[in-house]
């Protein structure tokens, strides 16, 4: 008798402590925070990576093969506008220039010597011609032979062609000049040549070639960038091309400052897609640049295509999806219980409620936690 008694505060025992143990596990109150339900204004984006890029990107190279005689920029450095970054040697160049100047200096000589002999010339011709006027008229009166005339009239047409030769001389030289002065003009050009300048305010992110290195044209001594015109080379699915327009905003994030925010607007859009990513580029103006900026840095951006105002949102991470079901855990009753929700708009940190919540709601945080905890009361 008494080992039946003992058998039965056994069971009652092991049925006791099973019993409050289920009812500790699928009855007893739970901890749980929420949140009320609010309003907001939601902005709609399309996400994108890319790297930090320049719009104009310069190879520094000769007009012609040469010798790097002098290098005036390095690797980093930031150059203004017409700026002198590499010079050829251009020791032929100047030693042609020289002659070609002397040879000027001596057509210029010859116009001076010929411009006194047709003056002499021109003297000449008018004494001859007087002579000849006064032996013709004295020839009429029978005062002088004809042979005199003949004679008169032979110095005339000699001082005559005397001056036409002097003329078509200096013709020669002025052409002489002429082309002298283009031999300078080319020489010169070539001259600055050899000077290779900044085309405008550039920063050198290469340095290519040494002083002594030879080095032949299309060859780059160094690279330059545009630094005004840096932007976000970025690339978003193709599936985003009617919703992106030059002019949108864009908000910015730099891989290696995720803590720092910056801004900038959508500059143009590509043409045409990669076949293989699906994806399409990007191109976006900053309003800022970081203060240690380098080409090819990674970023990541979102690009503002529209917004919902005054919409009833959640936080992405309280939505809960079950196949096809979509749903969040709401405070109804004192317990926690699903509620299915339409979604709408999605951005980086909430959604849009189409239906199933109100304002008068509030909705379970951490829901992952307290799903097994459904028709749970929640502890006061």
């Amino acid at each position: 008798m008494k080992g039946l008694v003992r058998k039965i505060i056994k069971w009652v025992l092991f049925i006791s402590l099973v019993g409050g143990g289920v009812y500790m596990w699928k009855f007893s109150p739970v901890k749980a925070q929420s949140m009320p339900v609010t309003r907001a204004t939601l902005h709609q984006t399309v996400f994108g990576t890319g790297t930090l890029e320049a719009k104009t990107r310069v190879a520094i190279s000769p007009y012609a093969t040469g010798l790097v005689q002098a290098l005036h920029a390095d690797q980093g450095d930031t150059v203004k506008r017409g700026d002198l970054l590499a010079e050829m040697n251009a020791e032929d160049i100047i030693q042609q220039l020289a002659v070609a100047e002397a040879d000027l200096t001596i057509a210029q000589a010859s116009l001076q010597r010929n411009e006194a002999e047709i003056s002499a010339a021109k003297a000449t011709l008018d004494y001859a011609k007087v002579t000849y006027e006064r032996m013709d008229s004295l020839r009429q009166s029978n005062s002088i032979s004809q042979t005199d005339v003949d004679k008169s009239r032979q110095a005339f047409q000699v001082a005559s062609a005397h001056l036409e030769q002097a003329e078509k001389r200096r013709l020669e030289i002025e052409a002489e000049i002429v082309r002298h002065e283009a031999q300078i003009n080319f020489f010169r050009s070539k001259l600055a040549e050899t000077q290779l300048k900044a085309p405008f305010d550039a920063l050198v992110i290469r340095r290519n070639r040494e002083q002594g290195s030879i080095v032949n044209p299309g060859v780059s001594i160094m690279d330059v960038v545009d630094t005004g015109q840096i932007w976000a080379s970025v690339w978003v699915d193709e599936t985003a091309m009617a919703s992106i327009q030059p002019g949108l905003p864009v908000d910015i994030t730099f891989r290696a400052m995720p803590d720092t925010k910056f801004t900038g607007r959508v500059t143009r859009t590509s043409r045409e897609t990669d076949r293989e990513t699906r994806e399409y580029r990007v191109d976006i103006t900053l309003d800022s640049l970081p203060d240690n900026w380098v080409l090819g840095q990674r970023l990541e951006v979102f690009i503002h295509i529209g917004k919902t105002d005054d919409c009833i949102a959640v936080p992405n991470n309280l939505i809960c999806r079950d196949n096809q079901r979509i749903f969040v855990l709401v405070e109804e009753g004192g317990r926690i219980v699903e509620r299915d929700v339409k979604i709408g708009l999605q951005t980086r940190q909430q959604t849009q409620i189409l239906s199933g919540l109100s304002e008068t709601d509030r909705v379970i945080l951490q829901p992952l936690q307290h799903r097994e905890h459904i028709n749970r009361r929640i502890a006061q």
